[in-house]
């Protein structure tokens, strides 16, 4: 069974709160390391395993919410997807969005689009709960996180969960009553903010099968930079390395994974333009949509799954700028990356 047919199946029923987020994050974790490869097809084909959500967005988000969608413009695109990440591939070496002076702070902001639906429970008090399936009572939320990356990355990494929530609409018959909860709970949010030193955060008691539930775990806010040193810079290279990857199972990094915006945009530059040559050579990857310099590609999920996952490219800055489904319409975002001098005063940091 593939990782997002996993996702679905746990989403389905998922009551939104954070502790079971927290949970899922790492069991989802452990599932993929358990994944068999699939056996390598004909010709150069990168199986790209697409994980919606991120550990720092507060856990795989993708429990509460399947990834989404991206619009597609009437006028089509006439670029293919080797041409756009290839430019994308030689702004990403020149790009200054990554490059902080020292005290200032790298902004990754991810504002995402979702739709969600009222399930009717008595067994709540409040009547019911908000969860990822259709339902009578609908509603569509965009909310905004905000991760600062320090010039030192072996500083604090500080992480506002909650910067914004708005509902953009909502119907249904239980609309008035589910309003109310939705704003309360904020489905799959924190409704914090997290320091986490170093970039580096721990867990305790959520493992996967197996695992003492009193082992503190411990894991990496991007969880790509494990793997830094040994991805190769060649595009040909780095695709063989993916496919022969084999994760160790609890290990304090997950797989690695292109197509998580955030982790990808903390690279450095020579390998965000190997990364974006290699996606170049997925084979079923096409353009769908082009608004400026933004570019929409789809990839297939890889396996046996015939999703289509998006991610949006912007080819002046060489940086991912938003993801999504092709397939479903449920989830989606925009990513902003940005440079500051400092934490905003609206951002009050824990003092241990």
């Amino acid at each position: 069974m593939e990782l997002m047919e996993r996702v679905r199946e746990v989403g389905a029923e998922a009551v939104l709160d954070e502790g079971r987020l927290d949970a899922a994050r790492v069991t989802l974790l452990r599932e993929i390391a358990r994944e068999e490869r699939a056996d390598a097809a004909p010709g150069r084909r990168l199986a790209v395993r697409w994980i919606g959500g991120s550990a720092l967005a507060g856990g795989l988000a993708a429990v509460a919410l399947v990834v989404g969608f991206v619009a597609i413009p009437a006028t089509a695109p006439t670029a293919s997807a080797a041409e756009v990440l290839e430019r994308a591939a030689e702004a990403t070496l020149t790009t200054q969005a990554v490059s902080p002076g020292p005290g200032q702070y790298i902004r990754i902001q991810e504002i995402a689009t979702s739709t969600v639906g009222w399930v009717e429970d008595s067994a709540y008090p409040e009547g019911g709960w908000w969860g990822s399936g259709a339902s009578h009572t609908m509603a569509t939320t965009v909310q905004a996180r905000s991760l600062y990356v320090p010039a030192d990355r072996s500083g604090d990494w500080v992480q506002d969960y909650d910067e914004s929530f708005e509902v953009v609409e909502i119907t249904g018959p239980a609309a008035e009553t589910a309003r109310d909860v939705l704003v309360a709970t904020r489905p799959g949010s924190k409704l914090d903010v997290e320091v986490f030193p170093a970039g580096i955060y721990s867990q305790t008691g959520v493992g996967g099968e197996g695992v003492d539930p009193d082992d503190v775990l411990t894991f990496a806010v991007n969880g790509l930079q494990c793997y830094y040193d040994e991805m190769p810079r060649d595009p040909e290279a780095l695709v063989d390395w993916m496919e022969q990857y084999e994760h160790e199972y609890l290990s304090d990094c997950p797989p690695p994974r292109l197509g998580e915006p955030i982790e990808f945009n903390l690279a450095p530059a020579g390998l965000r333009a190997a990364m974006f040559r290699a996606l170049a050579l997925t084979e079923g990857s096409r353009v769908v949509g082009v608004d400026g310099d933004v570019t929409t590609i789809a990839f297939p999920e890889g396996g046996e799954s015939t999703w289509m996952q998006t991610v949006d490219i912007d080819t002046s800055t060489g940086l991912m700028v938003g993801r999504g489904n092709l397939d479903d319409d449920s989830w989606s975002s925009r990513v902003v990356v940005s440079i500051v001098d400092g934490l905003p005063a609206t951002v009050g940091v824990p003092r241990g």
